[in-house]
Parts: C-alpha cells; sequence; structure tokens
C-alpha cells in the first residue's frame, strides 16, 4: 500500500488510532493524556528546535558578555569557576561580575591531534565557543596546540593585536605549520609556552607541558594579558 504524504502507513494507523480514542475525551483530558504519553517526544522537539536557535542567534548577534572566557581542555583538576584559581583572578582583575562574567571551563575533552578526536560533541562544543567569539584563551599540550592551531581557530600572535602578548612572551612561542590553501606562511606562532607557570607548579594540570593559546576571534586581550600576570605573579 502507498503511503500518504509521505506518512508511513504503520504511523498513519497509530494516529488514527490516537484519535479515535480521544475524541469523546474532554480537553482537560486529552492535555492529561498527550502529557502523559508524549511528554519525551515534546521535550526532545523544544530541544531540537531551542538548541540550534539559540547558537544560531549567539553566532549571529556576536553577544559579549565575557570579562574573559578560558577552557582548560582535558584536565581533571578543579580549576573551573569558583576554584581558588579562579577567585585569585577575578580579585587580581578587579572584575565587576555583575556586569559581566569570568568563565573557566574546565571540562572540555578532546584530541586534536586524531581525526576521532575532533568528532567528539566536546570539540563541537569548543568549535561555538572560538566561532562566535566567545571564547579568549584555551589551554593544552604542546602537540595539541600546534594541531589545533592548523584549523585557523586560534590567533596568529604575529597580528597587530598581540603586540603587548609578542613583546613580553616572544621566547616562549609554540608554532603550528598551517594548511597552505589557509595560509602562506610556512609557520605561524599560535601558542605561547606557560610549563612554569602556577597552572603547573601548584596545580598540576598537564603531565608535561602547559601551552596557551588565545582564540582566534576574541576581542579581550587585555584579559589575556592580564592572565598571564596573574599566573606569573609573584605572592
Amino acid at each position: 500500500m502507498k503511503e500518504k504524504q509521505g506518512i508511513p502507513e504503520k504511523l498513519r494507523n497509530h494516529l488514527k488510532g490516537e484519535k479515535e480514542k480521544l475524541k469523546d475525551y474532554s480537553l482537560r483530558e486529552k492535555m492529561q493524556y498527550i502529557l502523559e504519553y508524549y511528554w519525551l517526544w515534546i521535550l526532545g522537539i523544544i530541544l531540537a528546535v531551542t538548541i540550534p536557535a539559540y547558537v544560531i542567534f549567539r553566532a549571529t548577534t556576536a553577544i559579549k558578555d565575557y570579562w574573559f572566557f578560558i577552557v582548560y581542555t582535558n584536565t581533571f583538576k578543579e580549576i573551573g569557576n569558583k576554584s581558588e584559581l579562579w577567585e585569585g583572578y577575578v580579585d587580581y582583575t578587579g572584575y565587576d561580575l555583575d556586569q559581566k562574567m569570568v568563565n573557566f571551563n574546565a571540562s572540555c575533552y578532546f584530541d586534536p591531534t586524531s581525526t576521532s578526536g575532533m568528532r567528539s560533541n566536546y570539540y563541537e562544543s569548543f568549535v561555538v565557543f572560538a566561532d562566535t567569539g566567545d571564547l579568549d584563551a584555551v589551554t593544552m599540550e604542546k602537540e595539541q596546540i600546534e594541531a589545533l592551531g592548523k584549523t585557523g581557530r586560534l590567533m596568529d600572535l604575529e597580528d597587530e593585536r598581540c603586540t603587548v602578548l609578542m613583546e613580553k612572551y616572544s621566547d616562549r612561542l609554540v608554532y603550528c605549520i598551517p594548511d597552505p590553501e589557509m595560509s602562506e606562511k610556512e609557520r605561524i606562532p599560535v601558542g605561547i609556552d606557560i610549563s612554569d607557570s602556577i597552572l603547573m607548579t601548584e596545580y598540576d594540570l598537564y603531565e608535561n607541558t602547559c601551552v596557551l593559546g588565545v582564540g582566534a576571534n576574541s576581542e579581550n586581550l587585555e584579559a589575556v594579558e592580564l592572565y598571564l600576570e596573574y599566573i606569573y605573579k609573584e605572592e
């Protein structure tokens, strides 16, 4: 038997049966029945509509509601929001959190050195942070920053906006070899080696190296500069 208007026969029969079942129900009874038996479907539809809408809204309006947004990838250390590290940075900068937020995201796990690592939900979330301009900085081990730099989601530290960073940290630069289709440069500085900062000496963030990259679309370079000052400040 042919399907009607693209609806499978089995589904049409089910809907017909439900319609027949509800025909003698009051409006209130119909609502109760639908919520009781179809709430999961309703929730799924709502999420399917609202989540993409939110992402598009953030991408198109480029709302800037963060003083500073950093992602600490691939670590289980307690350095997220409200942590000692977070509290110290907020105190150091004097940012008014009633105006904008400081976000330390320490719940993002993906490995840009492998194909499978770039297919995770965590990486997709990271891409949203980076492409909407929310991301100001990210920390990773050296080889991971080098791989992430090839995606174009980290700022070229030779950009004129990074003059202060280059003056202070030119001896700590970490480079990536870009895709020839994305850049004519043979190599691009995309990270600052901070392996001797408090992130490693006090918090043991990673096993070997710790490198900070700047989000390609960040507009909070002063906040990045303050962050670097903070993790190297003398007690």
